[in-house]
């Protein structure tokens, strides 16, 4: 990594977001020392030392997090062949950023301690990203995240009677859960389904769970990041209580080129918990629509 150098500056950032948000994400001091101040409180400085990047915890249990306010830093001082040093000592113990950072390309190095606060390197936070309530405000943003899982998906097809559902009976929050889901288990099976619990998959299973299925339902919940990794086309029927909120996995399908829809049907929503009862019989016919069943 050069001294200073952000790798997606320039014509390419300006491209991707624009005059106007390229100005509100970056601004040049003159003082010949910090190269680009990123509000609130992010620096990057221009010195001779090599950059060694301080990776932050991002909530990163959360695959949604994980991905797009953690991993997708990376891009800005990512050429696509040059080697990134990095920082991460994970604290949590959390799984699936530990499984997400092995899979990453051999160029990327991480320390699990910090060599000493001198003249031996120098650790930088990187960017932040446009966030929006219910999308992320960068074009660039999915491809990234994708392809730098490419190994682990590139080999794999959409399979056309391959039909998932993911379940959050043993999500660990105990939120968004589908009460009622037993009541429609067997009916889901007989329509070709197979039901998924996402704790129960490794990361690498769980990108290719997504990329071979032609069709995937299930309540909103983080597990649907993996949405990426899936073949424009797929169908997606995302359970939730209303068209209007949380529309990061519609935004997700919209810029992946997936067909998707959204189920609201619903008999009780908790807002405590956010745990739904599905009106069955709608529900199993929106999925059989899908299925041309």
């Amino acid at each position: 990594m050069k001294p200073g150098v952000i790798a997606n500056d320039g014509v390419q950032l300006f491209r991707d977001l624009g005059p106007s948000e390229f100005c509100k994400k970056f601004s040049r001091e003159l003082d010949g020392r910090i190269l680009f101040h990123i509000p609130p409180y992010e620096y990057l400085f221009k010195t001779d030392l090599p950059k060694f990047i301080e990776l932050g915890n991002s909530n990163e249990e959360n695959p949604y997090h994980l991905f797009f306010y953690m991993l997708a830093r990376f891009y800005f001082v990512d050429h696509g062949h040059n080697n990134i040093y990095y920082y991460y000592p994970n604290a949590k113990n959390c799984y699936i950023s530990e499984a997400a950072l092995s899979a990453l390309p051999a160029r990327f190095h991480r320390s699990l301690t910090k060599s000493g606060e001198d003249t031996i390197r120098e650790y930088v936070q990187l960017p932040g990203l446009h966030w929006g309530t219910n999308n992320i405000n960068e074009t660039w943003i999915y491809a990234y995240v994708r392809d730098l899982f490419t190994p682990l998906w590139l080999p794999f097809k959409k399979e056309s009677k391959k039909y998932t559902y993911i379940s959050r009976s043993k999500g660990q929050l105990g939120t968004r859960k589908i009460l009622n889901e037993s009541e429609f288990t067997d009916d889901l099976k007989r329509l070709g389904f197979c039901i998924y619990n996402m704790e129960d998959l490794t990361f690498e299973e769980q990108i290719r769970l997504f990329r071979t299925s032609s069709i995937i339902t299930g309540a909103h919940g983080a597990g649907l990041t993996f949405l990426i990794f899936c073949e424009p086309g797929t169908k997606v029927l995302e359970i939730w209580k209303d068209e209007y909120e949380n529309l990061h996995y519609k935004d997700i399908s919209s810029r992946c080129n997936l067909d998707y829809n959204r189920f609201t049907e619903l008999e009780f929503y908790d807002s405590q918990d956010h745990s739904m009862r599905v009106k069955k019989n709608e529900y199993l016919d929106a999925l059989k629509n899908l299925t041309n069943k």
